[in-house]
């Protein structure tokens, strides 16, 4: 395993950037050019995104903010270009074919193998270098198929909240779903924009009933009447958890075996893993004969 500075143009400047084409691949920055992987991420009221035309209208993002690029259709930026193909991991979700100077990298922030019943299927692409999120290299994360088991499992009960640390995700429950679920208005707004034809959801009513999907963020906001109903957190495995809340650790980023999994799938000559879990993904692929690199991060310590 080797820990890089900076790799295929890729580098950590207060976040990933890649230097051609120019373009912030982890969170958008105000005032300048990120990419938008998933609709539920925040965007800096200064910055603009590319993005499919689904996740932009998804994140409510006004033509000025947002290019909105389909997918398998290369966009030319600067010396280079990006290609956004589907990531399987949320409505209009993508992952990124940067082109430049010769070289192809395929940048996988958040990735689904078997796609989320709102997405299109995961697609990989020949590149040169993997580019991926090792954030949960060796954290427990549901697979979608333990996710509609624990889904049908919470139906069959009198009352349950489940407050969604990622708001998308409900539009993939209700696909799930054999009954109308009930949701937050919040929530409704975004199935609204989503364009699915789904289950009419209900609203939460004044007496606790079925199952209520609340985003995580506005828990304290539940309806009196929801008050003593049993909760479970839906969430990423770091997420602290809340008290007297059970928990089913889901997440769009790929997590142990199913990151290996996609690593031997691309099938790149180089890999460079970032995130807390990198190390470990590079140790473990070294084993099985592959190298991967590491990217170095000045506050992530194990990675110096």
């Amino acid at each position: 395993m080797t820990v890089v500075d900076e790799l295929a143009g890729v580098r950590w400047r207060r976040g990933l950037a890649c230097r051609l084409p120019r373009l912030w691949l982890d969170t958008p920055r105000a005032g300048a050019l990120g990419l938008l992987t998933d609709a539920d991420l925040a965007v800096p009221a200064r910055a603009r995104v590319l993005a499919t035309p689904i996740a932009a209208t998804l994140a409510a993002l006004t033509a000025g903010r947002a290019l909105q690029v389909p997918y398998g259709q290369p966009f030319q930026l600067g010396a280079g270009a990006v290609e956004l193909l589907p990531s399987g991991a949320s409505l209009g979700g993508a992952i990124a074919r940067l082109h430049g100077k010769g070289q192809t990298i395929l940048a996988v922030r958040s990735a689904v193998l078997e796609p989320l019943p709102s997405c299109a299927p995961l697609e990989l692409r020949e590149a040169d270098v993997l580019l991926v999120n090792a954030a949960f290299a060796d954290a427990p994360t549901c697979t979608p198929a333990d996710l509609r088991a624990h889904l049908h499992a919470a139906l069959a009960e009198p009352a349950r909240i489940w407050l969604l640390q990622d708001p998308l995700l409900a539009l993939d429950l209700l696909l799930w779903s054999d009954s109308a679920l009930r949701i937050a208005p919040a929530l409704l707004r975004l199935v609204q924009r989503s364009g699915l034809r789904l289950l009419a959801p209900q609203s939460p009513g004044r007496q606790p009933r079925g199952l209520l999907l609340w985003p995580l963020s506005q828990a304290a906001r539940v309806p009196a009447g929801w008050h003593d109903a049993p909760r479970t957190v839906i969430g990423e495995p770091h997420q602290p958890l809340l008290l007297g809340a059970d928990r089913v650790p889901f997440s769009r980023r790929l997590a142990g075996d199913a990151l290996d999994t996609l690593v031997q799938r691309a099938a790149c000559p180089t890999v460079l893993a970032w995130g807390d879990g990198a190390q470990a993904l590079a140790e473990r692929l070294e084993r099985r004969g592959q190298l991967c690199h590491a990217l170095r991060i000045p506050y992530q310590l194990s990675l110096v």
